[in-house]
C-alpha cells in the first residue's frame, strides 16, 4: 500500500467478538442535525503570540512517542511509516496533519517533535503525548483486571509518564542553568495543549469483565487529567488548552459492534457516548474549579464533542462525501472496517482521495477532518472561553 503515516489506537478486545454493519442510511439522516449554534468567526492573528508549544495526550496528538518507545505489539510495529504529507517530523495515526500541527501553524512555530525522538529539535517546544496512553495508571488496569487492548502492549503508559518526561525535559533543556523565576518566565510564554486523555481508559473498560463501575472510572480519569493541569500550572504555565473527548461511539470501531437497538439518535453507540458525555461534563466542572484557584491563568476547554458533530451532521458543507466510512481498510461492508484486517495489515488499501473522508482508519480522523476541527477550535469559537480570548489575554488586551 502507499507509504502512509499511521500508528494504531488501541482497539478493545470485545470488538473481535462482535460484528455489525449498519445501514448507511442511518448516517445520511444525520446531515440535517444541528448539534450547536454556529459561533461567529474570530479575526484574531495568532502569529508570534507564543514562542513554544508543549503537547500532552494520546494518539490524537502523538507525533511519534509510541513508535519510538515500542508501545505496541511487534506485529504492528512494522506497519508504521513516515509522514507522506509535507515535511512533518515523526509518526502520526493519520494520513497527514493532526490538530496539534495546525495549532503550530497558526502560531508560526515549528511542528512538534516527539520527546522520545533522539534526533528531535525542540526549538518550538515538544510533544509528550503517547498513542495508547491512559489517564489512569497501568497498575489500575492490572489490579482491576480491566481488559487490555488488541494493538497495544498490555500495560499502557499513563499521563504520569508524560508528566515525568516533561519534568526531565525542563531539567535538560528549558530550565537548565536557570533559577525558578527564570524557568517560570519560560513557561509563561508557552502554550500548553492537553489533548485527549481518558478515551483509552474507556476503551479498555468496554472489553473487560471487570466490576469497575464506569462512574468510578470517570471520576478517577478526570481527577488525573486535572492533576496534570494543576501540575503544569504549578510549574509556571499560564495558558492551557484542555481538549474534551469526541463522541467515540460514532466511530466505525464502535458502531460496527453495536446492535441497532443500542444506538442513540445519531446512530452511534449509546453506551459509549454516554460515558464520553459524563466525562466531558465532569471535566468542564472541575476545570472551572481550577480557574477559580488560578485566576491569573487562562484555561480553555476545546469542545471536541460539539465540533465533531457539527461537521458530521453537515458533512457535505465541509466537502466530505463519506461521513463515517473509513478511508483505509479491507473493503468490508459500508464502514470499510474489519477488526481482523485493520489499516496497514495485509489485504488493506487506502481510498483514492482521503480529503473526501472524515474517518481515516475506523478509529482516527483524516488530515482534512483535522483541518476543519482546527478551524472550529481556533477561528470559530468552539473553545470555552474562545481561543481568541486566550490570545488577547496573552497580549494584554483582554479584560480578564
Amino acid at each position: 500500500m502507499a507509504n502512509l503515516t499511521y500508528l494504531f489506537l488501541q482497539i478493545p478486545f470485545f470488538i473481535l467478538l462482535l460484528s455489525f454493519s449498519p445501514s448507511s442510511a442511518t448516517y445520511e439522516n444525520r446531515k440535517t442535525l444541528t448539534p450547536s449554534p454556529q459561533p461567529q468567526p474570530s479575526q484574531t492573528d495568532y502569529k508570534g503570540c507564543f514562542s513554544k508549544v508543549y503537547a500532552f495526550g494520546d494518539s490524537y496528538t502523538d507525533t511519534g512517542n509510541a513508535h519510538f518507545t515500542n508501545g505496541f505489539q511487534s506485529m504492528y510495529q512494522q506497519g508504521t511509516s513516515s509522514p507522506p504529507s509535507g515535511n512533518l517530523p515523526g509518526y502520526r495515526q493519520c494520513d497527514g496533519r493532526l490538530v496539534i500541527d495546525y495549532l503550530c501553524e497558526y502560531l508560526s512555530v515549528p511542528h512538534l517533535s516527539a520527546y522520545k525522538n533522539s534526533s528531535a529539535q525542540f526549538s518550538g517546544g515538544a510533544n509528550f503525548a503517547i498513542a495508547g496512553s491512559t489517564a489512569l495508571s497501568s497498575d489500575f488496569f492490572t489490579q482491576s483486571r480491566v481488559g487490555h487492548s488488541l494493538m497495544w502492549k498490555q500495560n499502557p503508559e499513563s499521563c504520569q509518564t508524560q508528566v515525568d518526561w516533561f519534568q526531565q525535559y525542563l531539567a535538560d533543556y528549558d530550565c537548565k542553568g536557570k533559577d525558578e523565576a527564570a524557568c517560570e518566565g519560560e513557561m509563561a510564554n508557552t502554550l500548553f495543549w492537553v489533548g485527549e486523555m481518558g478515551g483509552n481508559d474507556y476503551a479498555r473498560l468496554y472489553g473487560s469483565s471487570s466490576t469497575v463501575h464506569s462512574r468510578h472510572l470517570t471520576r478517577q480519569a478526570v481527577r488525573n487529567v486535572c492533576g496534570l493541569v494543576t501540575r503544569l500550572l504549578d510549574n509556571g504555565a499560564k495558558y492551557i488548552v484542555v481538549q474534551g473527548l469526541p463522541p467515540a461511539g460514532c466511530l466505525p470501531v464502535h458502531v460496527s459492534s453495536c446492535p441497532s437497538n443500542e444506538r442513540d439518535q445519531f446512530g452511534c453507540s449509546a453506551r459509549v457516548n454516554s460515558l464520553i458525555m459524563a466525562h466531558n461534563d465532569l471535566l468542564q466542572r472541575k476545570l472551572e474549579g481550577i480557574r477559580q484557584r488560578y485566576h491569573n491563568c487562562m484555561i480553555i476547554y476545546a469542545d471536541y464533542w460539539s465540533a465533531y458533530l457539527t461537521i458530521q451532521s453537515n458533512y457535505k458543507q465541509y466537502q466530505f462525501e463519506e461521513p463515517v466510512k473509513a478511508c483505509c481498510g479491507a473493503g468490508e461492508g459500508p464502514l470499510n472496517f474489519d477488526t481482523n484486517h485493520l489499516c496497514g495489515s495485509t489485504g488493506t488499501s487506502t481510498c483514492k482521495d482521503s480529503k473526501k473522508y472524515i474517518n481515516w482508519d475506523g478509529v482516527h480522523f483524516t488530515e482534512a477532518m483535522h483541518q476543519h476541527l482546527s478551524d472550529l477550535f481556533f477561528n470559530q469559537n468552539y473553545c470555552k472561553p474562545s481561543f481568541a480570548e486566550l490570545i488577547k489575554k496573552k497580549r494584554g488586551t483582554s479584560g480578564y
